[in-house]
């Protein structure tokens, strides 16, 4: 674990991260808790979510998970309205959930490609709308959307996951300027190729994880505490006039 920057102004403030059982999403949530925010987080992976709340209660971080499927919309916003009871008003709301199933162009059925909005894309916009008014009250916020650079790359395995995530930079842009007057500020971060569990037992060989190499300015692993310290930067004060933007982590790829 990389030791992270200290934003004091995080301290006692309450976030939302989706997605935050594993993967990305947990390093945000273990960041956040670092920094003494209250922390809530939606998975629909229970045992893992239960397992790393538990864990963080239990080092005296303020935590509480709601084990929620983000294609549900009423659930999810009942699970927000759960989440906002035990931590209070949200001033920071993180929206990583996501899941890049590889899939071949001629296989994708309608079915099947709505399905992947509604997991990469669509709980964004509700999400975001359920936290907008806390922000709101408490004068300004951090709103967080997570893309990926696989829409820039234009990765063929996988398009009906790569246009929801080139969607994302949309949304983000024109959040921002809807929100703004109120103080929120909004922003994208596109990773490139994280090595999360996930992706080492999935995906990674040899011969990709070379290729990668070859293609990144800056060699070596991106890990998910890479992601989270930028995370951390945007949810802070420190970054009070960046939104509408888009901050890659990727070791330059792209």
């Amino acid at each position: 674990m990389r030791p992270d920057a200290v934003y004091p102004d995080l301290a006692g403030r309450a976030a939302l991260v989706t997605g935050g059982a594993d993967g990305i999403g947990r390093a945000i949530v273990e960041a956040l808790a670092r920094q003494e925010v209250k922390v809530a987080f939606l998975d629909r992976d229970r045992e893992r979510g239960e397992a790393l709340a538990a864990m963080l209660a239990e080092a005296g971080a303020t935590v509480s998970f709601h084990a929620v499927d983000l294609r549900d919309i009423p659930a999810t916003q009942e699970a927000i309205a759960a989440a906002r009871k035990a931590c209070g008003p949200f001033a920071i709301g993180v929206n990583n959930a996501g899941h890049d199933e590889r899939h071949a162009f001629e296989e994708v059925t309608p079915e099947y490609w709505d399905d992947r909005f509604a997991v990469n894309l669509r709980p964004m916009m509700f999400v975001a709308q359920a936290l907008a008014p806390d922000m709101q009250g408490l004068g300004g916020g951090s709103l967080i959307n997570l893309s990926s650079i696989s829409w820039m790359k234009g990765s063929p395995h996988m398009i009906a996951y790569t246009t929801a995530k080139s969607a994302v930079l949309g949304f983000t842009r024109s959040l921002a300027r809807a929100l703004g007057p109120d103080g929120i500020r909004v922003n994208c971060v596109t990773p490139g190729w994280v090595m999360t569990q996930r992706q080492r037992a999935l995906w990674i060989t040899p011969e990709k994880w070379e290729a990668s190499q070859q293609a990144q300015a800056i060699r070596g692993s991106i890990d998910p505490e890479d992601i989270a310290a930028m995370v951390l930067f945007l949810a802070s004060d420190v970054s009070r006039m960046c939104t509408g933007q888009n901050f890659i982590v990727d070791g330059g790829t792209v």
